[in-house]
């Protein structure tokens, strides 16, 4: 978990804005989020003013969301294709805030297609595993990217803008349900004695959907799982990423292979790179 802790927080963007007047911030990768001066309450309902420090984390990558173990499913088992997910908090003088519902944040996020995207929230549960809901009230719309009205960076590479409002803090993601109709199955992963759910973390990569899955060691015995009700569509071409820490040492391995019917992986010692860095760890994930 301080693997995944210490990506999350590298890839914060702190921003201070003023709240006497409407304000807008825009990250690297290219999320605009905007505020009005009356955006933000106390934890006891009462309006905020003065300056107020915004935390913003931001990708369109599956690459990072296997990073910063952000899967793409939801809490009742089904693949997610997102479109960017993003992370908002907001403090002052380090108390926290909350946002007013009546006058949200207004989001940006950069695309290069033009496709409906649904709204989802996301948060651990009590075993620590993240999953998405998705949000029956809030929605999401595709425009035509506009500089001039959204604030979007054109350095981003987008076309096109998924526009929503965020109204509580924490992980919103917009995604569609992988619903194709493909045939379904379970996945296993056997890891070699010594790797185990108490030191190692799996995830299937998809390489031709923006999607990620976690799979799970509930018996703590080195075999991992999809979870109870869980299946991934067969035929994807995928890579099983395995990273470990065993006694302060990292360790990885990345399997490519094509998702089929009761599919059952194993990964031997051979498979495993190690010791070695966080950074090689992470320069291997980008290199998929």
């Amino acid at each position: 978990s301080s693997f995944f802790d210490s990506n999350l927080e590298s890839e914060k963007q702190t921003f201070t804005i003023n709240t006497s007047t409407d304000y807008m911030v825009t990250g690297t990768n290219g999320t605009t989020l905007f505020f009005n001066a009356n955006t933000f309450k106390d934890m006891n309902g009462n309006p905020v003013s003065g300056p107020v420090e915004i935390e913003m984390i931001e990708t369109q990558s599956n690459k990072d969301m296997l990073l910063w173990n952000r899967p793409t499913t939801t809490t009742d088992g089904q693949l997610l294709v997102s479109g960017g997910i993003v992370y908002v908090n907001v403090t002052q003088g380090g108390d926290q805030l909350s946002i007013n519902d009546n006058n949200p944040i207004q989001a940006s996020v950069p695309s290069d297609n033009f496709i409906a995207m649904d709204y989802f929230t996301g948060a651990e549960d009590n075993d620590g595993r993240f999953g998405w809901e998705l949000d029956d009230i809030n929605t999401v719309t595709t425009n035509t990217a506009n500089p001039d009205s959204t604030g979007w960076n054109p350095n981003s590479g987008g076309l096109f803008t998924f526009n929503f409002t965020i109204d509580s803090i924490g992980w919103i993601n917009c995604d569609y349900f992988y619903g194709t109709g493909d045939p379904l199955t379970a996945v296993q992963v056997e890891l070699p004695d010594s790797f185990d759910g108490s030191n190692s973390a799996v995830f299937i990569y998809y390489s031709n959907l923006n999607s990620v899955a976690s799979l799970y060691d509930s018996n703590e015995d080195g075999v991992f799982d999809l979870g109870l009700g869980y299946a991934t569509p067969i035929g994807q071409s995928v890579s099983f990423v395995l990273m470990s820490e065993i006694n302060g040492s990292f360790y990885y391995a990345i399997i490519s292979a094509n998702i089929v019917n009761g599919h059952y992986e194993i990964i031997s010692s051979t498979d495993i790179t190690g010791p070695v860095s966080s950074i090689d760890i992470q320069n291997a994930i980008n290199n998929l």
